[in-house]
């Protein structure tokens, strides 16, 4: 038995060049480039490697605008079978919860056995969507999976998870939620055809909200969190000063100013 799987991605600003819009308390997307998020590059590999080892099939998919399109490109040109774009302006304004509810009911249409998703996102670093996802399908979940081990002849996949204190290896029956710990699966190159391919030939397949049939259920209004305000942080003013031997340390750190 082959296995489905699926990975979601997201087009994020570039977070050395993003700003906040001062009167929404929102990310200002427009005043940065759009960028693959970096852990879903981990999430990328391990979806791959799970292919590798079960065969099967990996379908990348994103939540966002009609230019998206690019990282499900690199999505593509790194190994993925195919891509789908979930893009509708009935999606504005959704946060965690509606995100998550759409990227389950896409994983439910291409019956998924295996769902992997990077950590969280560099925009919002919620670290949410992947349990919102297991929480609208009811499925298993694996948080901060370091390595993973498929068992295709009972049907489930082990996972080594950071934890405090150290590691746990966890079994999950099929079909399970994955979030990969960022930094713990290196990812390959695009090999060259691939990326020839992705850049040239190759079109998703756009979903909308109707399609999934859950054009009632995102969007602003149906989303709980909100900004309950800001506040831009003053620097503090730094001193440095060289001394000649250790000793001479213990006064300036002994000062208490007035």
């Amino acid at each position: 038995m082959t296995w489905t799987i699926v990975v979601g991605v997201k087009q994020v600003p570039d977070a050395d060049e993003v700003g906040i819009d001062p009167d929404t308390g929102r990310l200002d997307r427009a005043s940065a480039p759009a960028v693959l998020n970096p852990p879903d590059r981990d999430a990328l590999e391990a979806a791959l490697s799970i292919r590798d080892e079960v065969g099967g099939e990996v379908f990348a998919i994103t939540m966002g605008p009609p230019n998206a399109t690019s990282v499900l490109e690199e999505a593509v040109a790194v190994g993925c079978d195919d891509a789908y774009l979930i893009s509708d302006r009935a999606f504005a304004g959704s946060d965690t919860w509606p995100t998550s509810l759409t990227l389950a009911r896409a994983a439910e249409e291409l019956e998924a056995d295996v769902v992997v998703c990077g950590e969280e996102t560099t925009d919002s670093s919620t670290g949410q969507v992947p349990p919102g996802v297991a929480a609208h399908e009811g499925w298993a979940q694996l948080t901060y999976v370091e390595d993973l081990e498929p068992v295709p002849e009972e049907n489930c996949l082990v996972a080594t998870r950071d934890v405090e204190g150290g590691h746990e290896r966890v079994a999950a029956d099929l079909p399970v939620v994955v979030a990969v710990a960022y930094g713990e699966f290196e990812p390959r190159p695009a090999g060259l055809h691939r990326k020839i391919y992705a850049e040239n030939d190759f079109e998703p397949t756009t979903w909308s909200a109707e399609d999934l049939g859950i054009e009632d259920e995102v969007g602003l209004d149906v989303s709980p969190t909100s900004v309950g305000g800001m506040e831009t942080v003053q620097p503090v003013e730094r001193r440095g000063e060289v001394v000649d031997a250790v000793e001479d340390l213990l006064e300036p750190l002994t000062e208490v100013d007035a």
